[in-house]
């Protein structure tokens, strides 16, 4: 975690596919969803390498983070506390520090009500959502960059099953790849999608590279 080594690798793929689409990660804004928490080695130096990053969620084991509208200086300040604070989690995050609407919801949680500013966020109607349904959503986002430094198979290609992917414990919160809607996807943790996964989401012009490149 101190050298940040893996995660560091895994940036220079991110900043090639934003370089192929003409965009630089220090100088120009972009958004983000992650799959992990600050105290994680993969995400959580990640999540420091550009102070441009808007990350409007992420989920780690047991809570989800929502900030619709971050600000890129501020939410950079209160990642770099979390990184720093031993063993931190979602919970932890100031919540004076999350935009209007934003919040930290237990994925243990039977339904989470949904404020305009999420709805807005994630483009539905409905008042309250099941927590897996929640990540559902937010792997779906139109966002700039999937920052994947967590664990488990999050993306099957839509010709698999839930069987083929061997991943029990996430199958009711992974989406196919014909679903993702983010540009790039960068895979500091290992196996978030599944290889049919990559080229279904490639072929459908998405950024990515196998797992083993980025790791």
């Amino acid at each position: 975690k101190k050298m940040g080594i893996t995660a560091k690798g895994a940036w220079e793929s991110v900043k090639w596919h934003f370089m192929s689409l003409k965009r630089n990660v220090y100088q120009d804004p972009f958004t983000v969803v992650g799959i992990g928490d600050m105290s994680g080695d993969v995400f959580g130096n990640g999540m420091l390498l550009s102070d441009k990053i808007r990350l409007v969620a992420a989920f780690g084991y047991a809570r989800i983070f929502i900030d619709p509208n971050p600000d890129p200086k501020v939410s950079y300040q209160e990642r770099m506390r979390l990184f720093q604070l031993p063993r931190s989690n979602w919970g932890d995050y100031n919540p004076t520090l999350i935009s209007p609407g934003g919040g930290v919801f237990l994925r243990s949680e039977k339904y989470i009500d949904l404020t305009p500013q999420i709805k807005k966020l994630l483009g539905i109607s409905r008042s309250k959502i099941e927590p897996d349904d929640l990540i559902k959503e937010i792997l779906k986002l139109p966002v700039d960059l999937i920052w994947n430094g967590g664990i488990g198979v999050y993306v099957k290609s839509s010709r698999e099953t839930h069987f083929d992917v061997m991943d029990f414990h996430n199958d009711t919160c992974r989406v196919d790849a014909n679903e993702i809607r983010a540009q790039v996807i960068g895979e500091g943790g290992n196996n978030g999608l599944t290889q049919l996964a990559r080229v279904e989401y490639s072929l459908s012009g998405g950024l990515i590279n196998t797992d083993f490149i980025d790791n």
